[in-house]
Parts: C-alpha cells; sequence; structure tokens
C-alpha cells in the first residue's frame, strides 16, 4: 500500500537517498529539511508515516518526537540513529517511536520496518471500526471503498476473535479481574463472579474486608501502575461465604494505543488446598519434631546421670554414685513413659498436672544443665530462692522446656570467644503465686532480629546444627501452663530469659495440640 512519508532529515545526502528508494516502492515522500515546521506539515499532509533522523542540528528529535507523538497518536514513527548511538534509539521508543533503524540505511531493512509499520496501522484500523470509528480517523492512503470493504471483512473477524477472546477469559481456571486507575473493578472473569460475587464498579478495598483504601495504593497492583512490572504475591482473601482463600497472584499492566497503563490485570490461582496441605504436613512435621526433641532433653539428662555414675566410680564417692544412679532411673523411667505415650501426643489431650516441690523441681533441670556446662568448660550455678514452695505443672513437658533453655545459654557461651571465663546462671524464685525461672548467661547474645524470631517455627541461629523446635516448643509449653516467656539480649553481652509460671496455672492451648490441627472423630481410638 502506497503513503505519504514525512522525512524530518537534515542531512542531504540521506534524505536524497531515502527520498529515491522510497519513490522506487511507490510512496510519496515529504521532504522536510528544517524541521522547525514540520508540525504545520503533519497537520496539513496527516503522513501516516514519519522518518525521524536523530542528528537533527535546530531542534532536540527526542522532543520533537514527542510532540508529534502528542499531535498525530496514530503515526508510525521510525527513528534513525547512528551506530554509536545505540542508547539514544532505545530512548527514542520511550518517548513514542514505534521503531528504530541504524544508520546507514540498508534498502532490505528499511523495507522491513515500513512493512511492520503499515501492519501496525492496518491493525488499528481494523480496531477504529470495531470502535465505530470512521476509517479516515487513521490516517492512510487506502480509498475510502477499499476501507468500507475492510472494515466489513475486520468487523467480522474481530467479533469472532473477541467472542473467543470473552470465552477464554471466562473459561480459564483461575480469577481474572481488571482494575482502573481509581481501584475500581471494570472486568472479572466468570470464576471470579461465581467465589466472589459481582462487584463491578466497586473499589478492591470494598470488596475484600482485609484490604482498606491505604493498603490499595501501596499494593503490588499500585506498583505496577508505576512502573508497568509484573508482580507476584500471596494473600488471604474472603469468599461471598466468608471462607478464607489463599491465592497466588500476579499483576500485568494494559496499555492504551498512546503506550500509558490505564488498567491492571489480576490473574489468581486458589491455593487454598495446597496450604491445607502444607499446613496439615507441616504439624506432622512438628509433631515428631517435639517429641524427638523431647526424648533428646531427655537423653542429656540421661547422659549427665551417666556422667555421674562414670566419675563417682571412678573417685570412690558412693555418694555421687547413688546421685548419679537416681538420675539414670528417673530419665530412663521417663523415656520409656515417653515412647509409651506417642500415641498420646498424637491427639489433643489435656496437661498432666502434678504437685511438684519447685526447688526439687529446678535442681533436676539444674543438674541436667550442669552436666552439659562441665563438658563444655562452662562455670554453671544454680540459686534458690527462700519459700519456693510446690506448684502444679506438667513435668515431663516443662522440665525440657526448661532445660532447651540452659543448654540453649551454654551453646552461647561455647560460641563466645573473647572472654577467658563464661557462666550460665539459673535462678529460681517465687512472686505471690508465681514462680520465675532465670537464665542467664555471658554468652554471643542476639540481635533484633533473631529475638523477634526466635520463638518462630523452625527459625534456628544455628544453621544445619539446630532446628527451628527448641525455643518454639518451649515458648509454647510455657503458654500451656498460662505462663510467659520474655528474653533481654545484647550482641557480645550475653542473654537474659524470664520465665513466670503460675503456682496454679491459668492452662492456656492443650498439650498435645500442634498448630494447625484439629481434632477428628478418630482421635479417641487407639
Amino acid at each position: 500500500m502506497a503513503d505519504k512519508i514525512l522525512l524530518l532529515v537534515e542531512d542531504r545526502a540521506l534524505r536524497q537517498e531515502l527520498v529515491r528508494q522510497l519513490s522506487l516502492w511507490g510512496h510519496t515522500p515529504l521532504e522536510l529539511a528544517d524541521p522547525t515546521g514540520c508540525l504545520d506539515e503533519l497537520a496539513r499532509h496527516r503522513p501516516p508515516l514519519v522518518l525521524l533522523d536523530n542528528a537533527l542540528q535546530q531542534v532536540d528529535a527526542l522532543e520533537l518526537l514527542r510532540a508529534i507523538r502528542s499531535q498525530e497518536p496514530w503515526c508510525e514513527i521510525i527513528y534513525l540513529v547512528r551506530p554509536d548511538k545505540l542508547e539514544r534509539g532505545a530512548q527514542g521508543l520511550e518517548f513514542g517511536a514505534s521503531d528504530f533503524l541504524v544508520k546507514p540505511v540498508s534498502p532490505a531493512r528499511l523495507g522491513i520496518a515500513l512493512k511492520r509499520a503499515q501492519e501496525r496501522l492496518a491493525l488499528r484500523r481494523e480496531l477504529a471500526v470495531l470502535a465505530g470509528r470512521l476509517p479516515t480517523d487513521i490516517p492512510s492512503a487506502a480509498s475510502d471503498s477499499a476501507a468500507a470493504c475492510l472494515g466489513a471483512v475486520c468487523a467480522t473477524r474481530l467479533y469472532e476473535t473477541r467472542q473467543r477472546f470473552e470465552q477464554l477469559f471466562n473459561e480459564v481456571p483461575c480469577y481474572l479481574l481488571v482494575v482502573d486507575r481509581q481501584f475500581r473493578l471494570t472486568a472479572a472473569n466468570r470464576r471470579y463472579r461465581e467465589d466472589f460475587g459481582e462487584h463491578i464498579g466497586r473499589h478492591c478495598w470494598e470488596i475484600h474486608t482485609h484490604h482498606d483504601q491505604l493498603y490499595a495504593t501501596e499494593c503490588p497492583v499500585a506498583h505496577t501502575f508505576r512502573d508497568g512490572q509484573s508482580r507476584t504475591y500471596e494473600e488471604v482473601i474472603s469468599d461471598r461465604h466468608g471462607e478464607q482463600r489463599y491465592v497466588l497472584t500476579t499483576t500485568a499492566a494494559i496499555r492504551d494505543g498512546s503506550g500509558e497503563i490505564g488498567q491492571v490485570m489480576e490473574m489468581s490461582t486458589d491455593i487454598t488446598q495446597i496450604r491445607k496441605l502444607q499446613d496439615h504436613l507441616s504439624s506432622l512435621g512438628l509433631l515428631i519434631g517435639s517429641i524427638s526433641h523431647g526424648v533428646k532433653g531427655l537423653l542429656t539428662g540421661l547422659d549427665a546421670g551417666m556422667y555421674s555414675l562414670r566419675t563417682g566410680f571412678q573417685r570412690g564417692d558412693q555418694e555421687r554414685v547413688s546421685q548419679g544412679w537416681e538420675v539414670v532411673e528417673l530419665m530412663v523411667g521417663r523415656i520409656k513413659r515417653t515412647i509409651l505415650d506417642m500415641l498420646y501426643y498424637a491427639k489433643d489431650r489435656d496437661l498432666s498436672l502434678e504437685e511438684v516441690d519447685v526447688a526439687e523441681f529446678a535442681r533436676q533441670v539444674a543438674f541436667t544443665g550442669l552436666g552439659r556446662a562441665r563438658k563444655s568448660g562452662v562455670l554453671f550455678e544454680l540459686r534458690l530462692g527462700q519459700d519456693l514452695g510446690r506448684f502444679q505443672v506438667d513435668p515431663n513437658a516443662l522440665n525440657p522446656a526448661l532445660i532447651n533453655l540452659v543448654e540453649n545459654a551454654v551453646d552461647a557461651c561455647v560460641e563466645e570467644t573473647r572472654r577467658e571465663t563464661h557462666r550460665v546462671i539459673f535462678t529460681v524464685s517465687r512472686e505471690d503465686d508465681v514462680v520465675v525461672f532465670d537464665v542467664q548467661d555471658n554468652g554471643v547474645g542476639m540481635d533484633e532480629h533473631t529475638q523477634e524470631n526466635m520463638f518462630t517455627l523452625f527459625f534456628t541461629s544455628k544453621g544445619s546444627a539446630g532446628t527451628g523446635l527448641g525455643l518454639f516448643i518451649a515458648h509454647d509449653t510455657v503458654q500451656q501452663h498460662g505462663g510467659s516467656i520474655t528474653v533481654d539480649s545484647e550482641p557480645g553481652y550475653g542473654t537474659h530469659f524470664h520465665v513466670r509460671i503460675p503456682v496454679r496455672p491459668r492452662l492456656g492451648a492443650r498439650a498435645g495440640s500442634v498448630a494447625g490441627r484439629d481434632p477428628t472423630p478418630d482421635d479417641d481410638q487407639g
């Protein structure tokens, strides 16, 4: 198809060569040696194609490009740059050029660029016909009769294409919705409407109750509006029945004819079942880890008793032998009970509360910690307050929790290498109806990030040497007893754990429960 092509090229030799080549192909070249009057020429001739040279002396080529694009948004602009100015070619695309060519321009490359430009013009004509606009709204050398025939064919073709698109939009197995710059819903596919209702025209923060207007202006959709980049994120939203759904959402910018982002599409995949399966597997893993961690603490106590036995035999100290044997018997009994009770740990059950002497309970925790500290070259000190009395606890749950804090304190001292002497102080006191356990060390300490996440499931600062379960279980156990646990730490200066347990516990979560696990009808069956 022959077109008028405006040449904004000051270089006479280049301009004449372009005129010759374009004339051979049947186009009508419009020469313009002085680019300052190009906007008037555009208004007079309305050429559908412009060849704009970057090497203009009288005006800035990029600013002129922007002005042409503003005046003639339908016009195809091909930008010409030197080989050492490729970056200017990319800038030309940002300023509105349709394509760019590197000088000297060969006939083959010029022909390809013109063909692409004509195809884009033809597509815009088809879209204009479908939108009910006159074919003459888009610059073209085609006759009115040819345009009318083209319009009829294109209308039919685009109607069929639109029908297929709508079918695909509605049948795609995910949620599709489109929002405008005011965060109003402008389109939604059938699956979204079935699960979330008819919300066209409403703001997103009105549809999903956990959103608000402030969230909308800072959400991934807002970021896509700002930079055009796709974002992928996960969120929890409520459907029309109030049930929560986990969705994985990807945003995509929708640009208009001038390249501006007018809308953003959100494509969301329902991953609720996946997340439920992950929660179930996490619960199973936590259950196994909890049991394993408890057995590990008991084995540590058994090791301490065996150490006392061995050193007692070596020194001929019968009292030490007797003390060690008592610990061995105690730990073996607890291990046996833990193994026999594993099925119960898989079920929801209440804490097995016992009336326990606080001082004796503290000595058992300290004895285990003492053995670990001695092996590591760390001084260990037990400080018992006056009138500790008795309290109701589940010793099989609380004992390993406190041992875990003591072991962490010893590990922190071992990790610290600047001091010659390291110390762990285990203090037990009573404040009215609360028993207080303090574990202090002068080890490596913890930074703010570690303190904020230390009680989180599977978080560990020990790398492959830790499971991320110990402190989580300790925190959970203390809460089950209706107590509290806080930490004060500074890198390089040590850590202080402060645990408060009521004498008569205000029971919190059930001892055997695991996060995310609900009791089932089969739980009462062996």
